[in-house]
């Protein structure tokens, strides 16, 4: 026999052990990825150790100690700011009418600076006046009605601008005065007050004149021509007081009408409470719908009108908030993250790092070994932007898992399996 055919049985024996041994590889199980063991020290708590390829997949972050101002949330409300809510009225007795070709605006309305609400027909006598063309006697009295009218009207702003200029010369007196350590701040303020009372009573004189000088009489009816009753300002028409075809006394209000470019927020806080408070610092209001992309906006302190609701032992504050596109509504109700006046060095980490359990327990995974990680629990004091502010938990420096400490938790609870 041949050499060759002596080898042939150790060949195929060789061949098969080989194949035997491929086929007991490849259907050997797996490495897991993940282990978990009890801790031997920690009840209830496990170590999970990763291999290297799903560690990679994890990110960490160092646990923070920064001082940090503290924050505390409290409910708010939007309100219209003071000065910025004007009452039109009739300047004189009229009948009220649409404006010719248009629709009366509608209450919650945005109106333009000038826009115009109603078309206003003065009436001159006291009664409803029903002219007769034919009677020139009646036209000649509507016509010195008118002219006295504005004689009067024209007194009063030259009797006025008297009183403004008498105003300042007693306010810059009362200064001077002042100055010389002669005189008081009272008087000061006193004569302040009266310049401003003085101011604004020009103010509606001059506007009165300015309405009747456009006054001119209808010749082949003998009534004065409409004239338009408009918007003083830019704003959101609140209420509408009168209907077109109404007849209305002098000083009737019409409409009111609101700059809500700045609203304010107005934060009850308790009492005891009001100590803690930074004064003059920002507030971060918030709306209650949280999905809407302008839901937060940083809001500054104003010093508003003195006001408590002692039932609920609170006092108020004022914040004034940013309102140009118009989303926060008077009467909202808004939360207020207001700064406290303690600061404090907190343990922090980011705010992705913190789980709840279904207990609504938080903890987070600290890296205690080469791809190992625990879980250890932790109290969240507050969430201040993307860091969660804890009250305890591991020591500043450790680290814990920022990306990825669901997939663990659902390791150690067999949720992932």
């Amino acid at each position: 026999m041949s050499l060759a055919y002596r080898l042939l049985p150790i060949l195929a024996v060789t061949l098969l052990a080989g194949c035997k041994g491929a086929d007991d590889a490849a259907t050997a199980p797996a490495k897991p990825p993940a282990t978990v063991e009890k801790l031997p020290s920690e009840e209830g708590l496990y170590k999970i150790t990763l291999s290297p390829q799903a560690a990679a997949r994890f990110t960490t972050g160092k646990v923070t100690q920064p001082t940090l101002p503290r924050r505390r949330t409290l409910g708010g409300e939007v309100i219209v700011p003071p000065g910025k809510t004007i009452v039109v009225a009739a300047p004189f007795a009229g009948t009220l009418s649409a404006s010719e070709g248009k629709d009366l605006p509608q209450a919650g309305q945005r109106l333009t600076a000038g826009q115009e609400v109603f078309s206003f027909t003065p009436l001159l006598t006291p009664e409803r006046y029903v002219p007769t063309p034919a009677e020139s006697v009646q036209m000649a009295n509507a016509q010195a009605t008118l002219l006295t009218v504005k004689i009067t009207t024209f007194g009063e702003v030259l009797k006025t601008t008297v009183e403004v200029e008498a105003a300042k010369i007693a306010l810059r007196r009362a200064q001077e005065l002042l100055e010389d350590k002669a005189g008081s701040e009272r008087a000061v303020d006193e004569a302040k007050a009266t310049l401003a009372i003085a101011e604004k009573t020009l103010e509606a004189a001059q506007e009165r004149k300015k309405v009747l000088d456009e006054l001119t009489l209808n010749a082949k009816t003998g009534r004065p021509d409409p004239v338009a009753i408009a918007a003083p300002l830019a704003g959101t028409l609140a209420k509408i007081a009168a209907a077109p075809g109404q007849t209305v006394a002098a000083g009737t209000a019409l409409f009111e009408i609101q700059s809500l470019n700045t609203v304010w927020v107005r934060v009850p806080v308790y009492a005891g409470l009001l100590s803690e408070i930074e004064p003059k610092a920002d507030a971060t209001v918030a709306r209650l719908r949280r999905n809407d992309a302008q839901a937060t906006r940083t809001a500054t302190w104003k010093d508003g009108p003195p006001s408590a609701t002692s039932a609920a032992a609170t006092v108020d504050i004022y914040f004034e908030a940013p309102n140009e596109d118009g989303a926060l509504v008077p009467g909202e109700r808004v939360t207020a993250s207001l700064a406290l006046v303690a600061k404090a060095a907190s343990l922090a980490v980011p705010r992705s790092a913190v789980l709840y359990d279904i207990h609504g327990n938080t903890w987070v995974y600290e890296k205690i070994g080469e791809n190992a990680f625990a879980r250890r629990k932790v109290h969240v004091a507050h969430v201040d932007g993307d860091s969660a502010v804890l009250e305890h938990g591991p020591a500043a420096g450790t680290e814990v898992v920022v990306d990825g400490a669901e997939l663990l938790f659902g390791t150690e609870f067999g949720a992932g399996k």
